[in-house]
């Protein structure tokens, strides 16, 4: 090797061994310059031409070193942006969050999204980021002047270094007025597209003269692809939760609607209940004003007024049946100009009124399900009072009917033949007299008080006679004074008898009462209640007519029964008793039988009349009655024929 080949050789060395220290050390440009420069100045131009060569080599590796570097870069913010957008937003979080990483990852000055409108098909600058002037967000651009591809195509990425200088304008040019207002030059757009539905456009803009770089265009159609899917998100969260808050709302209104359906089922049983219980339309509304807070009134077919609570305004009648036919078709409470609300009232189509409420509160609407349930319990007490009233007419003139009964006429069995399951049952016989003119004020409280107790009524003169269920007469008359003098604030005078089943003995049972009443007159007690067993012998005694067979077989009845079924002797043996002041071996000496036998007869009277019968007034009317029933059979003529056994 020559001296010149070495000389050469380690020049060579020498250079690239420099070259590749510029290079680690990531020298900038001009030392590469420099080197060449001063190989050019000592003449040696093949040396200078190989560090032309290397310096273009370092170059190109440093430019791909830098380029490898920037590209992790934006691989870094590309996944953060990820990750951030992942997170879950309201749309317009979302929307902040994106223009922000753009102008950040792009180092633009501006950076903003545009979505189109479904409805109108326009789109709307909805975020932006870096903008100084007032003609971004919200600003509208028609659909038209969108850029836009090929038919059946989605919209390209586009861009310009100097869209203000450009001729003839770019697809930017939608956004001419904004772009001219910021003063922004270079702009790149990319179209936001999710599952092949397009969403707008995502720009950045800078205000000066911009390449941008195909790494650029490529990075900024990612961010745009995550930014798509983020606001498809985005916009089904916010879908999610209207839905969300819709159904919070129905159910709301649901369970609104089944509270105040349960309540108003509830107060319809209670309603229910006290309509069977006797109340009437007054208490009902009453009730039905404290709860639902106002006045009401019922008003009938004709429009007259059948009840009322409060002060109700007068309704013009026109509008009123306006209103009613309104929400008879409806079934549901319409209101008047005035405020008041009417609710109709109907039993299978038939119109039998109607019910108006006005609210203390004008504004507020009154608890619908509550009014429909007091509309109808108004409703089912005016039908059943028609009903009442029918069906009452046809009792009374049963019980009249019964109490003037002297023979089984047909009519009468056949009339009494359709209640004969309630005759059936133990009944007592009222007859009462009230020291009062108000006979109409009588006869209202009577039809209210045998609707209660499910009885029957009629007058007769100045007299109110009952026909009441129930075995204690004595009770029954003290309450039918108690009450009757309540309500006329007069003197009530009441007899009764009872109990006694069957039609058929309606009749005796009336004669009774009667009686006891005009012994209790008899005998100063005007103003006072008794039942004919209270009374005994004294009321047969003191009654305008005496009925002696009926005292006789009221008292003897069952030992006479009981004798002339078995052929015994225990009225004789009673009477023998009291001949022998109560000695049972003096009554056995009268009688001629052995003591034991009257001791066996007088245990079996015991059980037919009661371990009452030897009490001193007791004993009296049964004493009382053994010598009527003898004195009748003394004057009774002899029976013809041969005498029975």
């Amino acid at each position: 090797m020559t001296g010149e080949s070495a000389t050469l050789l380690g020049h060579t060395e020498e250079d690239v061994l420099r070259v590749l220290e510029l290079l680690a050390s990531e020298a900038p440009a001009r030392s590469y310059d420099e080197l060449v420069a001063r190989a050019r100045r000592s003449g040696d131009t093949r040396r200078a031409e190989r560090l032309e060569r290397a310096r273009s080599l370092a170059l190109e590796v440093s430019g791909l070193f830098e380029r490898r570097s920037r590209r992790e870069a934006d691989l870094a913010s590309l996944v953060d942006a990820a990750r951030d957008l992942t997170r879950p937003g309201g749309l317009d979080a979302t929307l902040r969050l994106i223009t922000r990483r753009a102008r950040l990852m792009m180092n633009t000055d501006l950076a903003c999204t545009v979505l189109l409108d479904e409805d109108t098909g326009d789109a709307v600058v909805s975020t932006a980021d870096g903008a100084v002037s007032a003609l971004t967000v919200g600003y509208r651009v028609s659909g038209a002047a969108l850029p836009a591809g090929a038919p059946g195509e989605q919209p390209a990425p586009f861009w310009t270094a100097d869209h203000l200088g450009d001729d003839p304008p770019t697809p930017a040019g939608a956004l001419d007025e904004v772009l001219h207002a910021e003063s922004l030059h270079a702009v790149l757009g990319v179209p936001l597209r999710a599952d092949d539905r397009h969403l707008g456009h995502l720009y950045v803009a800078a205000r000066g003269i911009r390449h941008f770089t195909p790494e650029e265009v490529a990075l900024m159609c990612s961010l745009a692809d995550l930014a798509a899917v983020a606001i498809g998100a985005a916009r089904d969260l916010e879908d999610v939760h209207t839905a969300n808050a819709e159904l919070e709302e129905s159910g709301a209104r649901v369970r609104a609607s089944l509270s105040d359906a349960l309540r108003a089922n509830s107060v319809q049983d209670e309603l229910v209940r006290l309509v069977l219980d006797g109340a009437g339309l007054d208490g009902l509304l009453a009730r039905a004003a404290t709860e639902l807070g106002g006045s009401l009134a019922v008003q009938g077919q004709g429009g007259e007024r059948l009840a009322e609570h409060g002060r109700t305004p007068r309704p013009d009648p026109q509008e009123l049946a306006r209103v009613r036919l309104d929400a008879a078709a409806t079934g549901i409470a319409c209101p008047l100009s005035s405020g008041t609300w009417v609710v109709p009232l109907s039993v299978r189509s038939e119109d039998v009124g109607c019910l108006l409420f006005h609210p203390e509160d004008a504004s507020a609407a009154p608890g619908e399900q509550i009014l429909l349930a007091y509309a109808r319990t108004v409703t089912l007490l005016l039908v059943m009072q028609r009903s009442t009233a029918v069906e009452g007419q046809v009792r009374d003139e049963l019980l009249a009917d019964l109490t003037t009964w002297d023979g089984p006429s047909d009519r009468v069995v056949e009339r009494a033949g359709r209640f004969a399951a309630e005759l059936h049952r133990p009944h007592v016989v009222v007859v009462a007299h009230a020291r009062t003119g108000a006979a109409d004020l009588v006869e209202s409280w009577a039809t209210a008080y045998v609707r209660r107790h499910r009885g029957m009524k009629t007058v007769q003169g100045d007299r109110l006679v009952l026909l009441l269920p129930g075995e204690d007469a004595a009770a029954r008359a003290r309450e039918v004074r108690a009450e009757l003098a309540g309500a006329t604030g007069a003197q009530v005078t009441v007899g009764s008898c009872g109990p006694t089943r069957g039609a058929d003995g309606v009749h005796p049972a009336y004669r009774e009462a009667v009686r006891c009443l005009e012994a209790l007159t008899a005998l100063g007690g005007a103003g006072r209640s008794a039942a004919a067993a209270e009374l005994g012998f004294l009321g047969m005694l003191l009654a305008e007519e005496n009925d002696v067979t009926g005292f006789v077989e009221r008292t003897l009845g069952p030992l006479l029964d009981h004798d002339a079924e078995r052929f015994g002797n225990l009225v004789e043996t009673l009477q023998g008793w009291f001949m022998a002041a109560g000695s049972p071996t003096r009554a056995a000496e009268l009688l001629y039988v052995h003591p034991n036998t009257v001791s066996r007869r007088l245990e079996r009277i015991t059980q037919l009349l009661g371990r009452d019968w030897q009490h001193p007034d007791r004993a009296l009317e049964l004493q009382l009655a053994l010598r009527l029933r003898r004195a009748r059979t003394s004057l009774d003529p002899e029976p013809a024929g041969p005498p029975s056994p």
